[in-house]
């Protein structure tokens, strides 16, 4: 319990920093909620309208629960009114969108990628992210070109450039176009990069190197370290086992293929390649078991010695936002088993918490900090009774060895599960039938990887033969985790998408799990010698069973109802960034893909996970040399034809769809003079529909164009630019509406009429950043 010892004074409740940490929650959200209503205004550089009232408020609320310090019905209260206040305080003084000064480098964006290149300068303060086309560096932005004169401003941005030479403390000059971060549909890029202090986005920059070590000596000699340890693993080992190796000791992430990267997610193990909450906590297990050996069971002594080996690891993997999160909540969980305080790790937990939300109330939106946390409580509220359940039914029964590895593997699984899957079920929109076998599967073989892959870097250092020795240990553990991931992602029905239905249902679980774990925690605070009383079991548990079999009912049927065929033709435009893909539906059910394989800001593999043919539909290239030949039309089942038109063989395909009466030209992406030969020689059909050429795609349509096809609607997408001739034509048709670039758009016809609608990709289809 916690206890001020020079006052002699006990807490009413030792739970008082759960309802504290709630409150700052609530009171954050309240913020966000008020600010985003536009009900503040701004004083300055920051927001912070009121003041004078929280403080006056909260001083009357701090005297409340000074003068009823003893009584809980009093205290608890009145500090978490205090703490909800707080929360909404902290938030409106550090929002998603603050107040900017004058001297801001936001001041100086443009209204869209294409604007005005600036010249800047400034120092890069982050380790280079390695991507497929660009590297990308956190620059602090010092000063802005205005002519021959250097303005100072303040502000930081993130620099997209091929200049892959640049370290950690270069000083740099960047040529490029400032901007805000894009919002796509179903990721606010914006709020992501808020959360990291980043406000403006340059993209295609041009990047020179000025002068080096403007950087923190520490961080640079630690970068360094972390620069040559990714070098020895890219050497012992092949790919991708060297970028999974990355991702999981150093946490370097950039170079795991996004194919494989996908997979993980599919059979949700993608915990493993990142530096999280599982990974420290396995670094902190590692560490404790290590020390409480050496020191012959001196748990307080291990548990510090723990500690330094945590902090040492975080600052060499490069201690951003989420690795010091889940440092700080694998050392408090490191101090509670020191401790032997079960309601200690409850309480450093929710402490954390509160530390976190007030020093970045942005961090409650990010979902790493929610899995983390959900995972961390998941393994402090369940894994105690799990094992006590597993000891009694089969830990007798099976031998040390094999128990030992069973326990670990699948008790540890199941307890983070409980409270982390209905997460990624509302975020993500996808429910992982195999993602528990996954674990169990993959979990047993990852101490090897982060002990011996240590020990084959530090050996390389020295000796680059016995290194390579080692690292054949983790080695065999990254093929047997890409196997396994690999086979079960493979699985068709492996993962499912669950809708708003499942979204729903998961909702409602943690609004479930808040109620029943406010309830045991009145419980605790009664000693109650069981959870549910004996005489409310029955019922309860008859309530749960219908309950989860109306859900299940429900879910199957909502399932079973959006997967039908309904008879019409669907046609989803794909946008992928500057590049689009087509999806086609027909009215029999079947499913068809026209795409190239360029590199997309979106990429096509997620996407695809969401749509009704599932992760395998047939697939037509739109590449210059595709297989079907100019004039072959193809019978995608009754009444609906798809007819390549003659055409250069050097330029995409163009295609005629047609069902009954509705009829459309994809994909619109050729050249000029292509375009005029086909009007010239009356070759292009009227059609009902017609969507422009992609950003992308570098065309326009040629003037004459709608003159010869008078399409009855005419779909332009977002961030293109034609010529001025062009758009003014355009602007003039009255059937001319714009479409997002990075959404989908639905195109459903009964073979007379069609309708639009637009969808939002979920949340877990996201930009390559």
């Amino acid at each position: 319990m916690p206890r001020f010892a020079w006052l002699d004074y006990e807490f009413p409740t030792p739970y008082l920093p759960v309802y504290l940490a709630l409150a700052v929650s609530a009171g954050i959200v309240a913020g966000e909620q008020w600010a985003g209503r536009d009900a503040h205004t701004c004083l300055g550089p920051m927001n912070l309208p009121y003041l004078p009232w929280l403080v006056a408020v909260g001083t009357v609320l701090l005297g409340l629960a000074w003068w009823g310090r003893h009584r809980r019905r009093m205290l608890v209260p009145a500090l978490t009114l205090f703490f909800v206040m707080l929360g909404a305080w902290r938030y409106v003084s550090h929002p998603f969108e603050p107040c900017f000064g004058p001297d801001a480098l936001v001041q100086a964006h443009a209204a869209d990628q294409f604007g005005r290149p600036r010249v800047m300068e400034g120092v890069v303060v982050g380790y280079p992210v390695q991507r497929e086309r660009f590297t990308q560096y956190k620059v602090r932005v010092t000063h802005l070109w205005q002519g021959e004169t250097a303005v100072a401003v303040s502000g930081m941005a993130l620099v997209r450039s091929d200049n892959a030479d640049l370290v950690y403390g270069d000083v740099v000059r960047i040529r490029g176009v400032p901007e805000a971060p894009p919002v796509f549909s179903g990721f606010d890029y914006r709020r992501y990069l808020a959360r990291k202090g980043i406000f403006t986005l340059v993209r295609r920059a041009d990047v020179r190197w000025l002068a080096d070590g403007q950087g923190n000596r520490v961080l640079a000699w630690l970068y360094a370290i972390r620069a040559r340890a990714s070098a020895h693993l890219n050497a012992l080992m092949p790919q991708p086992y060297a970028a999974l190796a990355n991702g999981m000791i150093l946490g370097i992430e950039s170079g795991i293929p996004r194919e494989l990267y996908d997979e993980f997610n599919l059979t949700g193990t993608s915990h493993v390649i990142v530096i999280s909450g599982s990974n420290i906590a396995l670094v902190s297990g590692i560490l404790l078991l290590l020390f409480t050996h050496l020191l012959r069971g001196r748990k307080k002594m291990a548990a510090l010695l723990s500690l330094a080996g945590i902090a040492l690891y975080t600052f060499l993997v490069g201690a951003d936002a989420a690795v010091v999160r889940a440092a700080i909540m694998g050392g408090l969980y490191v101090l509670a088993i020191a401790l032997n305080r079960r309601s200690a790790a409850i309480i450093t937990l929710f402490l954390a918490a509160i530390i976190m939300l007030l020093l970045n109330p942005l961090t409650l939106w990010d979902v790493g900090f929610q899995l983390s946390f959900m995972a961390t409580l998941g393994l402090i509220l369940f894994g105690t009774p799990l094992q006590r359940a597993w000891d009694a039914r089969l830990g007798q029964l099976l031998p040390s060895l094999v128990n030992n590895i069973l326990a670990e593997g699948l008790l540890i699984t199941l307890a983070a599960q409980i409270t982390t899957m209905p997460l990624v079920v509302y975020y993500f929109g996808r429910l992982s039938i195999i993602s528990f076998l996954a674990n169990l599967l993959i979990i047993p073989v990852q101490p090897p990887i982060m002990i011996a892959g240590g020990a084959a870097i530090m050996l390389a250092a020295l000796f680059q033969p016995l290194g390579q020795l080692i690292a054949l240990i983790p080695l065999a553990s990254l093929w047997w985790t890409v196997f396994v991931v690999q086979k079960l992602a493979a699985i068709s029905w492996g993962s499912i998408e669950v809708g708003s239905f499942g979204r729903m249902v998961a909702a409602l679980y943690y609004v479930g799990f808040l109620a029943g774990f406010l309830w045991w925690l009145w419980r605790q605070e009664q000693h109650a010698r069981h959870l549910i009383p004996p005489r409310l079991r029955p019922g309860i548990m008859r309530a749960a069973w219908a309950a989860a079999l109306a859900i299940s009912v429900l879910w199957l049927g909502t399932t079973a109802f959006q997967a039908r065929a309904d008879g019409q033709l669907h046609l989803r435009v794909l946008g992928l960034g500057d590049n689009v893909a087509w999806h086609i539906t027909t009215p029999a059910g079947q499913h068809l893909l026209l795409a190239d394989d360029t590199a997309a800001a979106i990429p096509l593999t997620r996407v695809l996970k969401f749509l009704p043919a599932g992760r395998a539909p047939a697939r037509l290239s739109l590449a210059a040399q595709a297989a079907v030949s100019p004039g072959t039309t193809i019978a995608l089942g009754p009444d609906v034809r798809l007819t390549r038109l003659p055409g250069p063989q050097d330029e995409t395909p163009l295609f005629h769809l047609q069902y009954h009466n509705f009829s459309m030209l994809l994909p619109l992406s050729n050249s000029q003079a292509a375009q005029e030969q086909w009007l010239v020689a009356g070759r292009l059909p009227t059609v009902t529909l017609l969507v422009t050429p992609w950003p992308g795609s570098g065309a326009w349509p040629h003037p004459d164009l709608l003159t010869q096809i008078q399409p009855i609607a005419i779909l332009q997408p977002a961030g293109t630019h034609y010529p001025p001739g062009v758009q003014a034509t355009l602007a003039q048709s009255p059937g001319l509406a714009g479409i997002p670039n990075n959404a989908i758009t639905e195109i459903i016809s009964d073979g007379q009429h069609f309708q639009l609608r637009r969808q939002a990709y979920p949340s877990d289809v996201q930009p390559i950043r």
